[in-house]
């Protein structure tokens, strides 16, 4: 029989920043730099979670995926209704998100449905099936998501391998992941197994990263920023000091922004702001469209704003919010950092494999506690 997952084949299972391509636009708007009051404030956070609540049930796959991985970064536990229902989605993609969403979460609840698509034809489904049974305490087939990584011809199913075994977050799957390093041809995969590496804290990867952020070449240094933030890599924090300063591309320094805004650090506020208004594309890229810049600049300077968690971003972020004809795949980004940012949800040297366990920690106590019956009078 045919799980609903397998019916169409994701292009890109992988997460709301790998989806962000990169390119070289020229400008950016003047900043608004405020903050607004608590009523606004608790205001246009509901605005921003009724969005989020809507984008994860869009026609768009991808926005649906950004949205339950919005949600499960910023808003876990009233996120969690609405990642549950798109576990037997049609969209192989979409199945992937909230799988992930719901390991990450530790909705042990929704298990039998993660055991369900454990079986999935879909690989990635099951690579993230497999990485929800882990966090659940079911480790019994863990095992296969070394299978995929070091055998499967599909290089995106590799590299979704990569992503799950680093975030498990687990220092004895360095061994793993550093020979598949040395077998894999994909530079696209290789750049997800180093960033697995740099998610358990080992010296190779994060070396390896580091100099690729240095690159010359735009889109491997952005890459290789991106990974390192993802990693919460404080080792790299002058390399994210440097792009910050030294670069012309708006996508390395928005990048270095958002690592250093990981770090616990707002010296790429004011750049975050400016860029939240991007309007100045260059029309001579080719396979690039105007409309391609605008959304992905504009959304990952909503994202370095989530990281770095200031207040003063909140004036700026309601009036994109409230920008007529905006994208909804900018929506996201911005509506993701309203809630973080209201909520104060910045999970600095949080390691990857902490912030998982304590979501699950802080779910299961919450479950718990509204199961206990009222005490008596």
């Amino acid at each position: 029989m045919t799980n609903k997952c397998s019916s169409r084949r994701s292009r890109n299972c992988l997460p709301l920043a790998l989806i962000l391509l990169f390119g070289l636009p020229a400008g950016c708007a003047a900043p608004l730099k405020g903050t607004i009051s608590a009523e606004a404030e608790e205001s246009l956070r509901a605005k921003a979670m009724d969005f989020l609540k809507r984008a994860a049930f869009s026609d768009d796959p991808v926005l649906r995926m950004q949205a339950i991985e919005g949600l499960q970064e910023v808003a876990p536990e009233e996120g969690l209704t609405c990642i549950e229902k798109n576990l037997d989605n049609g969209y192989a993609g979409v199945c992937f998100a909230a799988l992930m969403a719901v390991g990450g979460i530790g909705d042990d609840a929704a298990i039998e449905m993660i055991r369900l698509r454990a079986e999935d034809r879909d690989p990635s489904v099951r690579i993230a099936a497999l990485y929800a049974l882990h966090r659940l305490g079911d480790r019994s087939r863990t095992g296969e998501l070394s299978e995929l990584l070091l055998k499967h011809r599909d290089a995106r199913v590799r590299a979704n391998a990569a992503l799950a075994i680093g975030r498990l977050g687990e220092p004895q799957s360095a061994e793993l992941l550093q020979l598949a390093l040395r077998r894999e041809k994909k530079d696209a995969v290789k750049m997800q197994i180093l960033e697995g590496l740099a998610m358990i804290g080992d010296a190779h990867g994060i070396d390896r990263l580091r100099l690729y952020g240095y690159s010359a070449v735009p889109d491997q240094s952005a890459l290789a920023l991106m990974l390192l933030a993802n990693a919460y890599s404080a080792e790299a924090e002058d390399l994210f000091r440097y792009r910050l300063d030294v670069a012309d591309q708006p996508e390395i320094k928005l990048q270095a922004a958002r690592g250093l805004g990981r770090l616990g650090y707002d010296q790429g506020l004011d750049l975050a702001l400016r860029y939240l208004f991007f309007d100045s594309p260059d029309r001579r890229r080719r396979n690039d469209s105007p409309e391609q810049q605008i959304i992905r600049i504009r959304a990952l300077a909503a994202l370095a704003l989530e990281s770095i968690g200031s207040r003063d971003a909140l004036a700026a972020l309601e009036q994109a919010m409230q920008s007529p004809g905006e994208s909804d795949r900018i929506l996201v980004a911005v509506a993701r950092a309203i809630v973080a940012i209201v909520d104060g949800r910045q999970s600095r040297f949080d390691s990857p494999a902490e912030r998982p366990s304590r979501a699950h920690a802080e779910h299961n106590a919450r479950r718990n506690l509204a199961s206990r019956p009222d005490p008596p009078p």
